[in-house]
């Protein structure tokens, strides 16, 4: 009987660093989504935003 908790103990443990190996897994997955928007977005904010910037010297000049 002893023999059989200790078999059942291990199985619960290894089924258990599994659960948490696919819980890292889907943790990565979603970070590696996350920086791929970013990775897109980052170059059309700074695009956009010197796009502003340039519309904003080229009002004060004609102002001028």
């Amino acid at each position: 009987m002893l023999h059989d908790d200790r078999i059942n103990l291990e199985l619960d443990k290894l089924h258990l660093a599994n659960r948490k190996l696919a819980a890292e897994a889907r943790k990565f997955a979603a970070e590696e989504c996350k920086l791929r928007k970013e990775a897109f977005c980052y170059p059309l904010t700074v695009g956009t935003a010197f796009m502003v910037a340039v519309a904003g010297i080229l009002s004060l000049l004609i102002k001028l």
